[in-house]
């Protein structure tokens, strides 16, 4: 991702040479990172079984841990080109493809389940798919761009190795703020609390993913748009955030109102009850995180991060701060808390600050009437999706599948709500679906 970013200013100028110098510096990186993890990948598979409660003896452990690694570390020698052809808005090339690799993946793991296959084939399919999937994405982007395979014209550029550190200093500042929960759980609360809100996290995190990948869908297209200075990037960025606000509202409200009584029913153990006040705070980070996406993408593609990297630090240093000062008073509500205010107070008032001034050349209070108008909105259409939720649904949720329709009930209830009050309040969010609507016709008119 971190890559994917640094290639949006030059593929948008048209500057081949500094595509080269990323594009080389790039797989320089990603080759060592390829043989840390084959070399990390051997080394811990023959301590794994001595942690791990397995049916398998101990080399057939061993083999197993390490062919699953062994794809994941060669996918790093391949996947450089494929970097190049996302950022220029032309994935689509190989996503084809990928899906394609995916559903014959998908083919073959039922029939090896079908046909009893011994537990090995399954390991090599999910190898192949890996495999398979970089190497035809690398295949596709090389020659789309042949020029890749000519030698960067300044090897010895310094200026890649510093941008390329501050991109990857906000990932991984990303990675300590939502990756450290179960650690500090595990430590102050025990292992059957860390199973707990795994589970939890789980479930919210999968669905931030998704959330989180339909927002960046279209990331390139606008990541080139809030970079060309001969548009009305503004008008844009406005389209993009009430996109993914109108997204994170839909999905955020559902977390919210369906968690209490899904997860106990999933789990079948009322260990496993979430509290109203935990499931508000895993819906507001679903929330921000999704909505912050286009301040992200306009901060990243106009070189910001560079500027932001002092919020990703006191980011980082925050959220485990306090999720080792509120876990213990508060327990899992406290550490799901952490989260909520590291977001809703350091993120919040950096990012935005950098890309209104420096971008859009506009008040930062501009941006945060934006945020709270919608988040009232949101805060609305969950109140009243609960009460309706607490009124009809409640009772008949009584297993898995009821559940299951239940929640798809309420799930279109909170869709037609929350597309007629964006519709009627915000201008930007009707242009959005007359762009979307006359690219379909452009389309369907090519097609005839």
């Amino acid at each position: 991702m971190a890559f994917r970013q640094l290639l949006f200013k030059p593929l948008a100028e048209g500057d081949r040479n500094e595509v080269l110098n990323i594009y080389h510096g790039a797989r320089r990186i990603f080759n060592i990172t390829g043989w840390v993890v084959l070399a990390l990948a051997a080394i811990l598979a023959f301590g794994f079984p001595f942690f791990a409660d397995s049916p398998l003896d101990y080399y057939q452990t061993v083999g197993t841990f390490f062919l699953l690694a062994l794809p994941h570390g060669l996918s790093y020698f391949l996947m450089g080109p494929n970097f190049v052809i996302m950022a220029d808005q032309k994935e689509y090339k190989i996503n084809i493809w990928i899906q394609s690799i995916s559903i014959l993946r998908m083919v073959f793991m039922v029939l090896a389940i079908i046909l009893k296959l011994p537990f090995i084939a399954i390991l090599i399919i999910e190898a192949a798919n890996i495999l398979c999937a970089n190497w035809m994405a690398r295949w596709v982007a090389l020659k789309a761009y042949p020029w890749l395979k000519e030698p960067a014209k300044n090897p010895n550029d310094s200026s890649f190795k510093k941008k390329a550190s501050y991109a990857m200093i906000q990932r991984l500042s990303e990675l300590a703020t939502t990756q450290t929960d179960n650690i500090v759980i595990s430590g102050f609360m025990g292992y059957a609390m860390s199973s707990v809100y795994g589970t939890y996290s789980y479930l919210t995190d999968n669905i931030g993913k998704i959330t989180q990948t339909m927002v960046q869908s279209p990331m390139n297209s606008f990541g080139n748009l809030f970079n060309d200075k001969h548009r009305d990037r503004y008008a844009v960025f406005l389209e993009f955030f009430n996109f993914s606000t109108y997204i994170s509202t839909i999905v955020a409200c559902a977390i919210y109102i369906v968690l209490p009584q899904f997860v106990p029913i999933w789990m079948r153990n009322p260990l496993y009850e979430v509290s109203i006040p935990v499931c508000v705070c895993l819906g507001l980070n679903i929330f921000y995180m999704t909505l912050r996406q286009p301040v992200i993408i306009a901060r990243d593609t106009n070189g910001l991060y560079v500027d932001a990297k002092n919020n990703a630090y006191l980011l980082a240093i925050v959220k485990v701060v306090l999720s080792i000062l509120l876990v213990k008073p508060l327990g899992l509500f406290g550490v799901a808390l952490a989260t909520t205010l590291s977001y809703w107070t350091i993120d919040l008032f950096y990012n935005p600050n950098l890309v209104y001034t420096r971008v859009f050349h506009r008040k930062t209070t501009e941006y945060y009437s934006l945020v709270f108008i919608r988040l009232a909105i949101a805060l609305g259409i969950a109140f009243v999706g609960n009460v309706i939720w607490q009124m009809y649904f409640v009772e008949r949720c009584v297993n898995v599948m009821s559940l299951i329709l239940n929640i798809i009930l309420i799930g279109c209830f909170i869709l037609v709500l929350t597309t007629c009050i964006y519709w009627f309040c915000f201008g930007s969010f009707r242009n959005l679906f007359y762009r979307f609507m006359s690219i379909i016709k452009k389309r369907s008119a090519k097609e005839r």
